[in-house]
């Protein structure tokens, strides 16, 4: 289990923001619906892992931001999955 602080805006809808810290756990094995955090193609990001027809997608929530598709040839993988948030009020 770690620590990340969150950069960006793309996870608004589910209530994770700019410089909140997440809690990230890499023993959960990352399914369906789970918020990750992954590397895809070198950039980490934080997503939601949507999984259709044993297809890979991430997506935001926000949407500003469009869906993410792994394709073959990508450099994927996944850190580990968030359980919990923690923003400051300061």
């Amino acid at each position: 289990v770690y620590l990340v602080k969150i950069d960006g805006d793309s996870m608004q809808g589910a209530g994770i923001f700019a410089g909140d810290l997440a809690v990230v756990d890499r023993a959960i094995e990352p399914t369906h619906n789970h918020i990750i955090v992954a590397l895809l193609n070198n950039e980490p990001l934080c997503k939601r892992l949507v999984i259709r027809n044993k297809f890979l997608i991430l997506k935001s929530e926000n949407p500003k931001y469009p869906d993410r598709h792994i394709m073959e040839g990508d450099e994927f993988s996944v850190w580990g999955v968030i359980t919990y948030t923690i923003r400051s009020h300061l």
